[in-house]
Formats: C-alpha cells, sequence, structure tokens
C-alpha cells in the first residue's frame, strides 16, 4: 500500500508532511525556485510508490456563487464549463462545487465556482508530480475545508466569518449554510499581540463593508465574527474587538479547537487544515482530472480488490456453514441409525420370547390381519334389538313371535315375525304402518316379507270384514337392517 503525504503551498516554499491525521509531521520543505523545485523532483524519483495531496494557501482566488436551473449529466458539466471558462479564463485550476437546490417556482441549483487565478505558482509543481507518474489526489484549497472546520466546531452554520491565523497572514473565510463561499488572505502588521488584535478587527469591519458592496450580504445583517487563535493572543482580541454596529465577536481558542477535534495544537492554523484533510477529502478538487487518473485508477483497483475479498470472505462463511449443515446432518443421521439398529435388536429379543407364529414377522402381520378383519366382521344383535324394543314401545299391541338373527359379510339381519290384535283391516293397516314409522325413527331399515292384510288386487279393503270375537291375529314378517357397527 503506498504510503500517504500532505504538501502545503504559499507563496514562499512547498513543506512535505507525512504522519496520521492526530500527529502530522514535517519532513521538508521546497523553496519557489530552481533549487526547491529540483530538490523536490529528486525526493519524487526516491518515493515513487506515494500518493499526494496538495493544499494550496494563496492569496490569488476566485470565488463566484451561481444560480442553475436543474440539470443533469452532460448538460449540466456544459453549462459550469462555460461559466467556469467565462468567470476564469486565464487559469485551468478551477472548480464548481454544488450548494444544494432551492424550490421556488422552478427547481434551481446554487453552484460555488472557484479558482485558484495565478497558476504560475501552482504548476511548476504539478509538473514535477505528473513527470514523476506518482498517485496525486487533487489540488484542494483553505476555503474548501472551512465548512467543515465550522460544522466540527459548532460554530454558527448559517453565516459567519471565520478568521485564522497562518505564517503568510489572516484567512478571512465567509460560510453560508456550512459551506465556505468566500476567503481571501490578508497580510497583517508584525508587531505586539495589541497590533494583532488592532489589526484583526480593522481587516473584520473592512471585510463586512466589502461584502457588503458585493451583494455577498446585506447591508445592515449581523455578522458573526469568529477568529480562531492561539491562546495568547485570545484576550487582546476580545479586548479589541467588541461587538459594534453588524458585526458580532466570538472569539475562538486555537488549541482547545485542536483538541476538540483529537488534534495536535499548532501555533497557526495550517496543521489544523492539513489535518482536515488528511482525514477525508473533498471530492471537488482544482486540479486538471487527467491529472488525478492515476490516483482514481489504483482507487478503482482497490475498491475492485475490496470487493473481490468481500466476495472470497462471503463465500468461504457460506461454505463453512454449509459444511456445518452437513456434519450435523450426518450427525444426525447416524443417531437415527443407531437408534433403529437398536429398535430392531430389542425387536428381535422379544420375537425370540413370543413362541409360535410370533417368530416370523411376516407370519404374525398376517395373522394380526385376519385377526382385525374378524373383529370387524363380528357383529352383535343387542343394538339392534334394543332400537327393535323401543319401535315396540310406541306400537304396544304387536306381539313378536319368533326372532332370526343371522350374520355375514354382507352385514346383519334380523328377521322378526309377529302379530297384531284382530280388528278391522284399515285399523290393522294403521298399526303395521305406525310399527314402520317407529322402526324407521330407530334407524332401521325394514323389508316387508308378509304384510298382516292382504292387499292383492282381487281382494277389496272393507270395514267388517274380520270378526273381532273369533279371528285369529293376523301375521307379519319382516326383515330388519340394522346400523352396521363401525
Amino acid at each position: 500500500m503506498p504510503s500517504r503525504h500532505l504538501l502545503l503551498l504559499d507563496a514562499r516554499e512547498l513543506t512535505l508532511f507525512s504522519g496520521p491525521p492526530s500527529r502530522l509531521g514535517e519532513v521538508q520543505r521546497f523553496s519557489q525556485d530552481e533549487a526547491g523545485q529540483a530538490a523536490f523532483q529528486a525526493w519524487l524519483a526516491a518515493h515513487p510508490d506515494t500518493e499526494l495531496s496538495l493544499l494550496a494557501n494563496l492569496s490569488e482566488e476566485g470565488f463566484q456563487v451561481e444560480t442553475l436551473p436543474y440539470l443533469r449529466g452532460r448538460d449540466r458539466q456544459a453549462v459550469l464549463e462555460r461559466k467556469l471558462a467565462r468567470q476564469f479564463g486565464g487559469t485551468p485550476l478551477t472548480l464548481a462545487q454544488s450548494l444544494g437546490h432551492r424550490h421556488s417556482h422552478r427547481k434551481e441549483e446554487r453552484v460555488l465556482l472557484a479558482a485558484l487565478t495565478r497558476p504560475a505558482l501552482v504548476e511548476p509543481w504539478l509538473a514535477a508530480i505528473r513527470a514523476a507518474r506518482v498517485r496525486f489526489a487533487g489540488l484542494y484549497g483553505i476555503a474548501q475545508l472551512t465548512g467543515r472546520l465550522c460544522r466540527q466546531l459548532g460554530l454558527p452554520r448559517e453565516r459567519c466569518l471565520i478568521l485564522t491565523l497562518h505564517p503568510q497572514g489572516l484567512r478571512e473565510s465567509l460560510v453560508q449554510e456550512g459551506e465556505a463561499v468566500f476567503s481571501r488572505l490578508t497580510r497583517l502588521p508584525d508587531g505586539s499581540l495589541a497590533e494583532l488584535a488592532a489589526g484583526i478587527a480593522s481587516e473584520a469591519h473592512k471585510l463586512h463593508r466589502y461584502l457588503s458592496s458585493q451583494g455577498w450580504i446585506d447591508r445592515d445583517e449581523r455578522l458573526t465574527v469568529c477568529p480562531l487563535l492561539p491562546p495568547q493572543a485570545v484576550e487582546a482580541v476580545r479586548a479589541a474587538c467588541p461587538d459594534q454596529g453588524a458585526l458580532c465577536f466570538q472569539v475562538e481558542d486555537l488549541f482547545s479547537a485542536a483538541e476538540r477535534l483529537e488534534l495536535r495544537p499548532d501555533s497557526d492554523a495550517d496543521a489544523l487544515f492539513l489535518s482536515l484533510l488528511a482525514r477525508r477529502r473533498p471530492r471537488p478538487q482544482f486540479a486538471p482530472v487527467a491529472l488525478c487518473r492515476d490516483h482514481e485508477a489504483a482507487r478503482i483497483r482497490s475498491g475492485l480488490i475490496a470487493a473481490g475479498l468481500v466476495i472470497f470472505l462471503s463465500g468461504m462463511l457460506w461454505m463453512g456453514r454449509a459444511w456445518q449443515i452437513a456434519s450435523e446432518r450426518e450427525e444426525q443421521t447416524a443417531r437415527l441409525d443407531a437408534e433403529a439398529a437398536s429398535h430392531e435388536a430389542e425387536y428381535a429379543n422379544l420375537a425370540r420370547e413370543v413362541s409360535g407364529p410370533a417368530q416370523d414377522p411376516e407370519s404374525l402381520r398376517l395373522l394380526l390381519t385376519r385377526y382385525d378383519e374378524l373383529q370387524r366382521q363380528q357383529d352383535s344383535p343387542m343394538r339392534t334389538l334394543g332400537e327393535l324394543s323401543h319401535a315396540l314401545d310406541a306400537v304396544p299391541a304387536a306381539q313378536l313371535e319368533k326372532l332370526h338373527w343371522e350374520s355375514g359379510r354382507a352385514g346383519s339381519t334380523l328377521a322378526v315375525e309377529g302379530r297384531l290384535p284382530a280388528t278391522e283391516p284399515r285399523l290393522l293397516m294403521s298399526r303395521f304402518e305406525q310399527l314402520l314409522r317407529a322402526l324407521g325413527n330407530q334407524g332401521i331399515r325394514t323389508e316387508i316379507l308378509t304384510q298382516p292384510v292382504d292387499l292383492g288386487p282381487d281382494k277389496p279393503l272393507r270395514g267388517g270384514d274380520l270378526d273381532q270375537d273369533t279371528a285369529p291375529a293376523p301375521d307379519f314378517k319382516l326383515r330388519l337392517y340394522g346400523k352396521p357397527t363401525s
């Protein structure tokens, strides 16, 4: 994996840093002349496997906020390139950063256009990086990191003015809605802390007047000014910068801010911004896209390798889980086989203790099957007799003479012979039909073998045909089919 280094460029020199974000250390300085550029080329030749990020702290910068219609893809890119060329035509070091969308009568996008307007200070270093073919992540400005610094320190995000001290002077950045939209670097007079505090107060008021005249802020709008200074200058600046007019000062301790961000304190803000860049690089950057292609290709290659490793590890985990499931199933199968063998052995022991057909499993199975069939064929007349008794309760005049029970594979039947008291034929038939209904109510299916009255076509049915004192009781014969036994 290549080593990561940070470069800090100002008007005097290029400084090389390395190390983790919380403990960045200076490695080497290169002056802004041919000797410094030669030394930088020699260092690049000695470290081909490195990844560089360049942070520029230059006074030659330009900023412009534009409003674009809702566009996407190539149309948006073409509009941005045309606006950058019209606004900063003299430099290739430009960028466009989206500030979000606004929904009014139509959807619009606010875009910050920025540029390093003096490319001659940067081009020699970029040319050396291009010639060495090392991985170059991008060229960034202090203003790109100021919005993140404001958010992480809990400073007013809607609109505030961040002032930071650097070896080259005072950096003044206007933050709106969490992003820096304007920044400039100005010189401060060298002298005592009182002179430094007076210079900061003067620059804050002058910048407020400039921003209001350029339309960045309203003239009477109240603006919070947040100087970020070393501890020894905090009290002097607070005394020299009381709240006045539209300006409200909120002085912050640079060392305390670094500790809150878990960074190493330093006497100026360069280390603070370098650490923020080392932690996470902004997406937009000033360098030509071609210069960053090697880094983008390496980043894509690293992403593909990481994705391949994830897929490989996922496959290994899946294979491990599948192997575990197969092992558990093999153990379960072995356990079931052992239980089956134990049950077979127990059955064999019991079979040996039983004499006769039980010693032969097949004979025992046939014997049990035949027994079940005989049990199903066996039937008892008790239930049918009980139902017949209940039916006779409804016709007490009926007298039974003979009962004959038959049972077989087709079912069981009960043949009944009986008499009814002699009376006139119509009443006799009425009682006989009453008996049949009583049997039906008990669920007994009845077949009439002989009726008590001969109802042939040549036999008239008239009252008074029978002499009740002398006529014998008529006979009837029935076959009863009871309910099948379950």
